[in-house]
């Protein structure tokens, strides 16, 4: 099975090759005489850069390997990575990136063979044609299997399978395609003492799934805070929920659901004082219409229009001054699952009126950008921004924002 799988990866490498015009086997046992008159180091090094340059360097690593000449081998294997990082073309830096590697391992440098492999691995991230970015895993997993990197070479055997189902299967067909539940939490302390002690210890939560006719996104952000000069409420608790879920009808039109709750945030309180209390919700449902959908239903825009409420509550200064629920209209524009290269970035801007007083009115944009870190960590940021036309404490800014930013870890 395991010749089987290496003949067709060889096939598939040529073939793609060709295509490319770069008509060279990955393999590294040709005989450099048969590949260039070139018959020196420096007439290698005055050629342009090209994958057939590193091809001509890592055969005269081998020969000179074969010489036992192990440092002048590893010097011009260097030489052969680093020009194969400054390729512009991502399929010939991957496929350079794989031979430099496989070369590695035939000199019996096992560490650099797993570096250059990691890079290369890194860079299919980056091919845009599905068929093109399996056939590359398939030739890197066959490497690490060499290597003796088995459960790694299994894990991107897989994934280059499940590349190659995608492609075979009809895409984004409704009923929807259910996909496993995504999970990620950070955690966050800051402790400072002087002549008072503050601390502050809280948690980031993101929760997504999607099922075959709806989904669900929650994105939350909790705070304890605690600070010794506070004349009452020394523990205070800080909170910013942001959630929606979607019903669809077919692929074009869906029900949804958005509600946003708040307590205690200084940028939505009428004033910022510690011993004050804030409160702020909204509820929304209506319906929404699907602007763009990327490669899965995760990955998507839509504009919503629905009806609800909001509650307001604000006390401070020892007296309360707002309690109320007001109806309202929301007008949203959801962005889910946005590529930024690695990054994913998810989005909603809403605009939501009070229908009693068109005068009580704000806008809100929350944005969470994830940066991939490892297969299960994550940097984060999440930028919150808030416009409130109506102010009870004139001397407030109408515009505020909050930003937070960490990492996280998904189960």
């Amino acid at each position: 099975m395991k010749k089987s799988l290496a003949y067709l990866s060889l096939f598939l490498s040529s073939l793609l090759t060709i295509i490319n015009g770069i008509n060279v086997p990955i393999s590294a046992t040709d005989d450099l005489n048969t590949i260039s008159s070139i018959n020196n180091y420096k007439d290698i090094l005055s050629m342009d850069d090209s994958p057939l340059k590193v091809m001509i360097l890592t055969n005269l690593v081998l020969k000179y390997a074969r010489q036992n000449n192990q440092k002048k081998a590893l010097k011009i294997l260097a030489k052969a990575q680093q020009i194969s990082l400054k390729l512009t073309d991502n399929y010939q830096q991957i496929v350079s990136l794989t031979r430099v590697a496989q070369t590695y391992g035939e000199i019996s440098n096992r560490e650099n063979a797993l570096a250059s492999l990691n890079l290369a691995k890194e860079k299919t991230k980056q091919i845009k044609d599905k068929s093109l970015q399996a056939s590359l895993l398939l030739n890197i997993a066959l490497e690490y299997e060499k290597l003796g990197k088995i459960e790694t070479a299994n894990n991107i055997y897989q994934q280059s399978q499940t590349i190659k189902a995608q492609i075979s299967q009809p895409q984004l067909e409704f009923p929807f395609e259910q996909t496993p539940t995504k999970f990620q939490i950070g955690l966050l302390a800051n402790v400072n003492s002087f002549r008072n002690t503050t601390a502050t210890f809280g948690f980031d939560v993101n929760y997504e799934k999607q099922w075959e006719i709806s989904d669900i996104l929650l994105n939350g952000t909790a705070f304890i805070g605690y600070d010794s000069d506070r004349t009452f409420n020394k523990f205070r608790p800080t909170g910013l929920i942001n959630s929606v879920y979607r019903h669809h009808f077919d692929k074009e039109w869906s029900f949804f659901t958005n509600a946003l709750i708040t307590a205690n945030q200084e940028f939505f309180a009428s004033q910022n004082d510690d011993d004050d209390l804030s409160i702020l919700g909204n509820l929304l449902f209506g319906g929404g219409y699907n602007l763009w959908r990327g490669e899965t239903p995760s990955n998507s825009v839509d504009l919503q229009l629905g009806l609800g409420g909001i509650y307001e509550y604000d006390f401070f200064d020892g007296e309360k001054r707002r309690n109320q629920l007001s109806p309202a209209l929301g007008i949203l524009l959801q962005s889910r699952g946005l590529k930024l290269g690695n990054a994913e970035l998810n989005h909603i801007l809403a605009i939501i009126p009070a229908l009693n007083d068109l005068e009580n009115y704000t806008i809100t944009s929350d944005s969470n950008l994830s940066i991939p870190l490892s297969e299960k960590w994550s940097f984060t940021n999440r930028l919150f921004v808030r416009y409130r036309n109506q102010l009870i404490e004139k001397d407030n800014p109408k515009v505020q924002f909050f930003f937070s930013t960490g990492v996280q870890y998904t189960f």
